[in-house]
């Protein structure tokens, strides 16, 4: 399931850009962390592995999964003082080496040296910047002077706020250099400023600061990165280009589809001074799928490009985010061509890349977030793979309740609510809600495994795991065809329907609004739907093909980009009870029977007459998930 699923913390863009004039690299003269060998960043993105991309993970990865491992109450050496006499506070080092570690992990993405230390030397600087903001409860790089404020105290927050990267709301530091990285709020999508301080190839240290801020309402977190640090040579770093996502292989879990793209050009190579020409086109391989960004797509919340040249980082970027881009899947990969640039020699140029996305860590494979489990239940969840296959992380936040193992089976242990998830380490939504209880109620012995298999998959939800040989309703039915259909998406399909829009006067439903707007269901009038009356099996049957089609639909549009056609066997047996079905249901019934979407009943009967049951609906979801999927 995609990715960066972050509440939307507050962030504000450096104001104060450094001249480009004053981003000199350091000279001999001028301290710095001296590389072993020079690192060419284009050769870096091109050579490594999956594999390497894991090594580098398991080196960097977060302290702990999840983001409330930092705390107000475990990550000072010394607490902060909000109030006459303030005190900035000490963090203890293992959460700013966090930082530095989710610092290196995106730069090694980018193909930049990896080898950030912190600065202790800032320290104090740091967390005093995160305190005077936190005390006006207000991100500002050029912050009021809090009442009763020593002078010297706030002259050195303020050298602070005004260096730094700043950020409110995020609760690790893991948490903000990822929200920097994406940096694509209409506010900051214009100059991916954060971002380029963040990659920039001379820094060699920085440091963080983190202060709570003890507002009445929302006891929010202050931070600052330090982000001006140009200590590293010249000479250190090779590249035409450093890209966000990067050449070659790269995670998804870190760049979401509303991310902007951003390609920051080697001044020293390219002419920043000759960008009216620039163009990008941007090529989707599995559907051939292209989008041309000119100087005309400025949608700030859309379709977007910029070149943008002031001193952020690499004073050259080329800034562009796809419209309609949907899910990105494991392995889809991506074509980038920027033309009209040129070298500083006066030749015009292009740059060309590939893109492949990947899965670092394995996640839940399923769109339910909701389920409910009997003691002693066990379920073996579907997960999408990652690249990274051991040393994943699976927890429960409460084992008395659910357990999970590394094989992904999670079983009820005892009555209550909680949480499981999958390596959470990078706000991807691989966290399900288990609801344990002792219903009385049991699924019929024949339907147990495709029950079982069913509830893994993400077919049954909470709310409809129940009544299971009671005949279900159209609304429940509905609801489960929509909720298999976005286990194949990947994501929901109805998210986007307003209710205003429904047909009918008798239901309230975005599961049935969306089927009945793409053909699946009909009301039984032309303003009524009939939500709680009974289907029957014929009428099952023939819904049960539309469902199918559009799942083929949904599919061909996630692996080959077009719908395709299969033909349907038709059961060559007749049932004993055929005089009964319906002439307008027997071709979708012998059709349905023929896919093994649908079973007879017994005793060669179809029973087209009869209800079908929860039970029975549970399965044939299973057998048209199944037969789509492999």
């Amino acid at each position: 399931m995609n990715k960066r699923s972050l509440l939307a913390p507050w962030k504000l863009l450096l104001s104060l850009a450094l001249l480009a004039t004053s981003l000199t690299w350091a000279t001999a003269s001028t301290p710095y962390a001296q590389a072993a060998t020079t690192i060419d960043v284009q050769q870096a993105t091109a050579n490594r592995t999956k594999q390497d991309i894991v090594d580098r993970w398991m080196q960097y990865r977060p302290l702990e999964p999840g983001t409330s491992y930092m705390s107000e109450d475990q990550i000072y050496e010394v607490a902060p003082s909000l109030k006459p006499p303030y005190a900035a506070g000490t963090l203890k080092s293992k959460y700013i080496e966090d930082g530095i570690n989710a610092a290196n992990f995106v730069r090694y993405l980018a193909g930049l040296p990896d080898d950030l230390t912190p600065d202790w030397s800032l320290q104090q600087q740091q967390q005093t910047a995160a305190l005077v903001n936190a005390i006006n409860n207000q991100l500002s790089h050029y912050p009021t002077q809090p009442a009763n404020m020593e002078q010297s105290m706030f002259e050195l927050g303020s050298e602070g706020t005004s260096s730094s990267n700043l950020y409110m709301g995020s609760p690790t530091f893991y948490d903000n250099v990822l929200g920097y990285m994406s940096d694509s709020d209409s506010s900051n999508i214009e100059r991916v400023g954060h971002r380029r301080w963040v990659l920039n190839p001379s820094m060699t240290k920085t440091m963080f600061g983190m202060v709570f801020s003890h507002d009445a309402n929302w006891n929010a977190p202050y931070a600052s990165m330090y982000a001006f640090n140009m200590d590293r040579s010249e000479s250190d770093v090779s590249y035409d280009y450093v890209a966000w996502p990067s050449a070659g292989y790269f995670p998804s879990e870190v760049f979401a589809p509303y991310d902007a793209w951003s390609v920051s050009l080697n001044p020293k190579r390219f002419d920043n001074e000759r960008t009216s020409e620039i163009q990008v086109q941007l090529t989707r391989a599995r559907d051939g799928k292209q989008w041309t960004f000119t100087s005309a797509d400025r949608d700030k919340s859309g379709r977007f490009f910029n070149v943008e040249t002031s001193g952020r980082g690499i004073p050259f970027a080329v800034i562009f985010r796809p419209d309609n881009l949907g899910t990105i899947l494991p392995e889809d990969t991506f074509n980038v061509t920027i033309s009209g640039i040129y070298r500083t020699s006066g030749q015009a140029d292009t740059v060309s890349f590939q893109t492949n996305f990947f899965n670092l860590l394995p996640d839940l494979a399923t769109a339910q977030n909701a389920i409910h489990l009997n003691k002693g239940e066990t379920v073996k969840l579907r997960m999408n793979e990652g690249a990274q296959t051991s040393g994943n992380v699976f927890v429960s936040s409460d084992p008395s309740v659910v357990t999970i193992d590394s094989q992904g089976r999670v079983t009820g242990v005892g009555e209550g609510e909680a949480y499981i998830s999958i390596d959470d380490y990078l706000g991807n939504q691989s966290e399900l809600y288990v609801a344990v209880g002792k219903s009385t109620e049991r699924v019929s012995s024949w339907a147990l495994d495709g029950y079982t298999k069913a509830k893994g998959n993400g077919l049954i939800g909470l709310y409809n795991d129940h009544s299971y040989q009671q005949p279900i309703t159209r609304s429940s039915f509905t609801d489960l065809a929509v909720q298999m259909l976005e286990n194949i998406q990947g994501s929901s399909l109805a998210n986007n329907v307003n209710l205003d829009d429904s047909p009918f006067t008798d239901v309230y439903n975005y599961s049935v609004i969306w089927a009945a707007q793409n053909g699946i269901i009909q009301g039984t009038s032309s303003t009524t739907f009939s939500p709680n009356a009974p289907i029957t099996r014929e009428q099952a049957a023939t819904l049960l093909l539309k469902v199918y089609d559009k799942a083929l639909e949904i599919k061909a549009a996630l692996t080959a980009g077009s719908s395709v056609s299969q033909s349907i066997p038709t059961s060559s047996a007749v049932f004993a009870d055929d005089s009964r079905i319906a002439s307008w249901a027997r071709s979708s019934v012998y059709q349905a029977v023929g896919l093994k979407l649908m079973n007879g009943t017994g005793s060669n009967q179809f029973t087209p007459k009869g209800n079908l049951t929860y039970e029975q609906t549970f399965l044939i979801m299973e057998n048209v998930f199944e037969l789509v999927m492999g």
